[in-house]
């Protein structure tokens, strides 16, 4: 086979099409990778001979790709909202959908004059550094049971220039002397354990705890719910991502707890994604 850049990205093309719904646009970040290029170098040079080194590198790439390791892990990175973050294998890549709940909370608080926000489950960092990005005058408290996703986070955060205050805690547990929040934010694991989609395209090399909660796909919505009123000043929001088809039932769990004012958010794809309710 030519190793030149056309050549190449139709062969990864081809041996992606069985793992991959962006086939293409997968060999073309991986190749461009290897060759420390941007994406557009490809179509300006698609005749360039690969060196040898690079090749291997390209090789090594699609090798993993196809087991399958997501490109996010392999690229080390990830772009949400505008910005480029490190990505790790410890964290659940973000993803697009999330901006909705980034979005939905930038609003929330655009008329506070220093609004305080808990962020819980944070992963890679992303909802907490974009908030604070959009909004510096946030005091912003972000939290996750894992010590490594803690760390990704803080490196992300060097990495844009913001600082927040970082607990580890399964979700409240280790929250109880602290002052109460105006908004409370989470993207939680919210698949049930039996999903088959667990089992397919790159889901089973993203950490299984940052997906699924348990038999229901509900058991951290439900934790996280309960203990808010708790955490919530008067008046505070409490807002979080949430499967397609679990509004009906999380609109329930809201309104035991007293929340007001529940509101259910559609995505890109007219699908229910983040619910809000307002602390009386």
């Amino acid at each position: 086979m030519s190793r030149d850049i056309a050549s190449a990205l139709r062969w990864a093309q081809n041996q992606f099409d069985s793992v991959s719904d962006s086939a293409r646009l997968d060999a073309e970040l991986l190749l461009a990778h290897s060759l420390q290029k941007q994406r557009s170098y490809l179509y300006s040079w698609p005749e360039m001979e690969l060196s040898e080194s690079v090749w291997s590198e390209f090789l090594i790439l699609v090798e993993q790709r196809l087991k399958p390791t997501p490109v996010a892990y392999l690229l080390v990175s990830r772009e949400f909202y505008s910005l480029e973050f490190k990505i790790s294998p410890v964290a659940l890549i973000p993803r697009p959908e999330t901006e909705l709940l980034v979005e939905t909370t930038l609003a929330l608080c655009a008329d506070q004059e220093r609004p305080r926000i808990l962020e819980m489950g944070t992963g890679t960092g992303v909802i907490s550094i974009v908030l604070l990005k959009e909004n510096p005058d946030i005091d912003l408290v972000t939290t996750d049971i894992s010590d490594e996703c803690l760390e990704l986070a803080k490196t992300n955060a060097r990495f844009h220039q913001v600082s927040f205050n970082c607990i580890q805690s399964d979700w409240y547990n280790e929250l109880a002397t602290l002052p109460g929040f105006d908004l409370i934010v989470s993207n939680p694991p919210y698949i049930a354990a039996d999903d088959p989609y667990l089992s397919q395209g790159d889901l089973p090399a993203e950490p299984l705890l940052a997906l699924t909660p348990g038999k229901t796909g509900l058991e951290s919505i439900e934790q996280i719910v309960a203990g808010a009123p708790q955490h919530l000043n008067p008046g505070g929001y409490l807002i979080f991502e949430h499967g397609y088809d679990q509004a009906q039932a999380i609109n329930e769990l809201l309104s035991t707890e007293g929340f007001k004012n529940i509101r259910n958010l559609l995505d890109d794809n007219e699908l229910p994604r983040v619910s809000l309710g307002q602390l009386p």
